[in-house]
């Protein structure tokens, strides 16, 4: 037996550390003693709770539905999603529903409808697997209810329902007809809408808490009425950072719930304790199940946060459950959207066969995680070893183990006293395994025998290993899972049983799709169009694991019919713009194409030219080609998802391969070039897209041509892509990990104005990039460019975020430091240079590191660029006239708005109550108050350079009061001036003159009256270089 992927070096020992013989797994072992050791000790006869259900998964089920269908989703798609979940086996499944599909009109229920039968397809395949079904009544609200469903004034999508009573009766209505007229015994649990406190679901006027426990008694009211009530148990609220909505259905909502649930996002392992004991903590002894949580890069999962920690806490920490989001993309209907591309296992397969790597993770612990089983305590030894265990009904035995991998471990696993007895099974997840598109799992990598223990040795790198007592997961991999073949030809396909007997049983799914032999050797229907067929090898004794190829069938090549067409791009996921070019060996046809899913004719879209696949863009492109007196070609297609992930000089639009052509009209700017190497030139379209054209500058590399129609005045000396943080677009906020020109990680990403960290208004565009620090996390930006030798400075734009306190961070060529900022709580973006540098030329890497090492600080970035060096500007004061923050009356200290104002200071409009005269500048002044000894004062740092000033200001008394406060002006704690105004008007005054060193000076203006109650108003302060 081998693994569908490279195994990491694993060593398996008994107890008394002898080195077993018999490993399943390939190459040698050694017994080596590792750098580390650790013991798990599973305390047998202490049960941390009784009925575990498992680990599940999300799923939206509108696979089969028609816009799916549109985007050529076939029945050999649906044949392999339903072989992945027969292999992950999830223990249960929170199936999504709208109301829409089984009630177009009030009352009237269509169980028949198509999209009911989709959704039935889905019931039955997590039957086959054993899933129990959480079934989420009620999601989106589709636009053939909009009439009768929502409440008036709601957002129709997203409305709670406008009758109670009505929505009862549906929910009894579908319970009763999917359990006891269909036979679905699996559907256990009842839940409603999702995430009803956040602002996409369950919309409600007023308390929407005491409207969702409402519904949910009404509901539950019903199901006792109709005698249903005992056929499902229901969770709720479905909340997500929301704990107190979980405490108010327990406080109000009764008997409507029997268990809660909640999603989370973004816990590190530290911090996820404490999301579930603030939810069990008000459960009530009910249970609690964690029914959403996930990562949305494929990379993210591991160590300080990841599927396996969560469910090592959860079953812990005496979770119901957990369920990932999600098991699969699709495309949803009515509302329509789009899922694939982050946090699924895999996309929808006409977006190709592999699947992401939380297919190995997620999908291990699905598999191997029992159900319903006992979670018995365990502890481990070393804080870099976490552990689980749990032994299900027929006492077996399963132990999870997770390692950060800093060094190799040997690993002790000690029953106590409990004599188990039996051979433990090992899986293993790590970093580096590879999915491919026969989606496997992990496959045994050795078998333990264990008596009261078992030993093994742990390689160093992260990684998680599943030991059972259980029988292994069966699996069946193919030679070729996505081959194609001919009408009139035939293909033999392999197979072969993985942990398990070998053996397999071909069939063909459907009928009119050809047959197949015993031995594997399929033969095609005859087809005048392209399409697919799904071919299953069934392991013959496990007949519950089976792997299918879905096979491309295409039209017999004849002499009287054109050849069809070819796409010199598979179908898939694409991470930016592409160039498609379509062709057809038949000389003189004509290829004509449609994007709109219709069969192409005669009278399509005639291709000419390679045709753009556009940033963030899912289309299915269909094509066939036609020659006089010939029969045409047939349709062949293929499915295009393009991201918005940068990849030329931002401004400009992909045009043309290395050569091709760039076609466009007029004089516009083209950029030839890649990997951040580029030529500008000014162009008259259409231009050669070639070396002898546009020069040379990525000679060893791919080049394209990118156009854009403005032509600037010049050209970046170092080409940054995705420099204003424009992309990915179309979101209020993304958080890292990603990368798009530059790569984000967990406490960094984009926002938009409506983000919820409150940026500025960008400097440029819509959107800047954020450097975050919280729970101790530092946030980085960074992006590779290429550098002419020379030397540079970064340029960018930076602000602060409101009300919060200051963020600092480096600026870094490769690993140095080349600038140090701080930013405070601004509304405002200052532009900013780092010192200069020298590059030697090559790439190299700019990187911006938050070093705030705690708090919640946040710095806002825009507008980054790399320029040649420029003179120091002279350094200038920011808000010197004391016009923010607008205030009507006064604004009183603490506060920070360019000037850090702190104890009797403020500012103060014209006409507050304070009665000074008429700010000389704008409609603001500061104030200085001092009263029996306490002083206010308000201060800024400034970059200095080296050198003589002076501060200029005008200043007043208040008027009616007989103390005369006097204003120091103070640098880096040293008075450097003192004024005391003549008057209860303003009074124009300068400073003596003052050296300062270079660097960072702290200016000072501080009220000293020693006595009484004396204030002064400050305005239009200047600071001025001495020559």
């Amino acid at each position: 037996m081998t693994s569908p992927h490279p195994l990491r070096r694993w060593t398996a020992l008994t107890t008394t550390g002898a080195v077993i013989a018999s490993l399943a797994v390939a190459g040698s072992v050694s017994s080596a003693a590792a750098d580390t050791s650790a013991t798990v000790t599973i305390d047998t006869g202490t049960v941390v709770q009784d009925d575990f259900l498992g680990i599940g998964v999300n799923v939206i089920p509108s696979a089969l539905m028609e816009r799916s269908r549109g985007f050529g989703y076939s029945d050999a798609d649906w044949a392999i999603d339903a072989e992945r979940i027969a292999t992950i086996r999830p223990k249960v499944a929170r199936v999504w529903f709208q109301i829409d599909w089984m009630e177009p009109d009030k009352g009237v229920y269509t169980w028949d409808s198509d999209r009911m039968k989709a959704f039935y397809k889905y019931l039955d395949a997590f039957k086959a697997a054993g899933t129990d079904i959480e079934l989420n009544f009620g999601w989106k609200v589709g636009s053939t209810v909009h009439d009768w469903f929502g409440i008036p004034g709601v957002d129709p999508w997203t409305s709670a329902p406008a009758d109670n009573a009505a929505y009862a009766a549906s929910a009894s209505a579908l319970i009763d007809q999917l359990k006891n007229v269909r036979g679905y015994d699996n559907v256990k649990y009842l839940t409603y809408y999702n995430e009803p406190n956040g602002s996409w679901d369950f919309e409600a006027p007023g308390d929407q808490q005491a409207a969702y426990v409402q519904m949910a008694q009404a509901v539950h009211q019903r199901l006792v009425a109709d005698g249903l009530r005992d056929e499902v148990e229901i969770w709720g609220p479905e909340e997500t950072g929301a704990p107190a909505w979980t405490t108010y259905m327990a406080q109000n909502g009764g008997d409507a719930f029997d268990q809660y649930s909640f999603h989370t996002y973004g816990d590190s392992y530290g911090s996820v304790p404490a999301s579930i004991n603030a939810r069990k903590s008000v459960a009530g002894g009910k249970p609690v199940n964690m029914s959403e949580f996930g990562w949305s890069d494929d990379n993210a999962s591991g160590w300080d946060s990841g599927y396996a920690n969560y469910v090592i806490a959860g079953a812990n920490l005496g979770l119901h459950s957990l369920l990932v989001w999600q098991l699969n993309g699709t495309w949803t209907v009515d509302p329509d959207g789009d899922t694939n591309g982050t946090y699924n296992m895999w996309d929808a397969l006409p977006l190709g066969l592999e699947p992401r790597k939380t297919f190995l993770s997620a999908g291990l612990l699905n598999r191997y995680i029992p159900a319903h089983s006992q979670v018995l305590q365990s502890s481990s030894s070393t804080s870099d070893v976490r552990t689980a265990a749990f032994r299900d009904a027929a006492g077996e035995y399963t132990v999870l183990v997770e390692a950060k991998g800093t060094a190799p471990t040997d690993l002790d696993v000690s029953f106590g006293t409990t004599a188990v007895n039996k051979d433990f099974h090992r899986v293993v997840y790590a970093n580096d395994l590879v999915p491919d598109k026969n989606a496997l799992l992990p496959t045994v990598s050795a078998t333990l025998p264990a008596a009261t223990g078992f030993s093994d040795q742990l390689d160093d790198g992260y990684s998680f290993a599943i030991y059972t007592t259980a029988a292994p997961a069966v699996q069946v991999r193919l030679g070729d899972v996505d081959p194609s073949v001919a009408s009139g030809s035939t293909l033999p396909l392999t197979a072969e049983v993985l942990d398990g007997a070998p053996g397999v049983t071909w069939s063909v799914e459907g009928t009119g799709n050809g047959s197949v032999t015993s031995a594997g050797v399929f033969t095609p229907p005859v087809v005048d169009s392209e399409r697919t067929v799904a071919v299953r090898a069934t392991s013959t004794a496990d007949p519950s694991s089976s792997a299918v190829a879905r096979v491309t069938v295409t039209p017999q090549l004849t002499a009287g019919r054109v050849d069809p067409v070819q796409f010199d791009l598979d179908s898939g996921v694409y991470a930016g713009s592409e160039v498609l070019t379509l062709s057809t060996p038949t000389s003189g046809a004509q290829i004509r194409y449609t994007t709109d899913g219709s069969a192409p004719t005669a009278n399509s879209t005639l291709y000419e030219r390679p045709l753009i696949l556009a940033e963030t863009s899912t289309k299915l492109y269909r094509a066939a080609a036609f020659a006089t007196g010939k029969q045409d070609s047939g349709v062949t297609s293929r499915l295009f998802k393009v991201g918005g992930v940068s990849q030329g000089p931002d401004g400009y639009t992909l045009c043309a391969n290395e050569g091709g052509t760039c076609f466009f009209s007029g004089q516009q700017s083209v950029a030839f070039g890649g990997d951040g190497l580029f030529t500008y030139q000014a162009k008259t379209g259409p231009v050669s897209c070639d070396a002898a054209t546009l020069g040379d500058p990525n000679p060893n590399g791919t080049q394209r041509c990118y156009v854009s129609p403005e032509l600037p005045s010049s050209y970046p000396l170092v080409t940054l892509t995705n420099a204003g943080f424009e992309k990915p677009g179309g979101t209020k906020s993304k958080t890292g990990p990603f990368t798009n020109g530059w790569t984000f990680n967990s406490r960094s990403g984009i926002q938009n104005g409506q983000g919820p960290l409150g940026p500025p208004t960008p400097s440029e565009g819509q959107q800047v990039g954020y450097l975050k620090t919280d729970a101790g996390v530092q946030g980085t930006i960074s992006q590779e460019a290429a550098f002419p030798a020379g030397e540079y400075q970064v340029v960018f734009a930076l602000s602060g975020r409101s009300g919060y306190p200051a963020q600092s961070f480096d600026v870094l060529y490769d690993d140095s430091v080349i600038g140090s900022f701080s930013v405070g709580s601004t509304s405002s973006y200052e532009t900013k240079r780092t010192p200069a540098f020298t590059s030697a030329g090559g790439r190299h890497t700019i990187t911006f590191r938050a070093t705030a090492p705690s708090g919640d600080r946040t710095a806002f970035l825009d507008a980054v660029r790399i320029e040649a060096p420029v003179p120091p500007e002279p350094a200038q004061l920011q808000n010197t006239g004391f016009e923010a923050p607008a205030t009507t009356g006064v604004k009183s200290a603490p506060f920070t708005e360019g000037w850090s104002f702190v104890g009797r200071s403020g500012i103060q409009h014209n006409g507050s109550a304070f009665g000074a005269p008429t700010a000389p500048e704008g409609t603001q002044t500061a104030l200085l108050q001092s009263r029996n000894g306490e002083h206010g004062s308000f201060t800024q740092t400034l970059d200095m350079a080296a050198g003589d000033y002076t501060l200029s200001y005008q200043a007043s008394r208040r008027p009616g009061y007989s103390a005369v406060q006097t204003v120091q002006v103070l640098v880096d704690g040293v008075v450097v001036d003192s004024f005391a105004p003549p008057t209860a008007t303003f009074t124009a005054h300068t400073s003596a003159t003052f050296t300062v060193p270079a660097g960072d000076r702290q200016i000072t203006f501080r009220g000293s009256a020693p006595s009484g109650d004396a204030t002064a108003f400050v305005d239009q302060v200047v600071l001025t270089p001495v020559p």
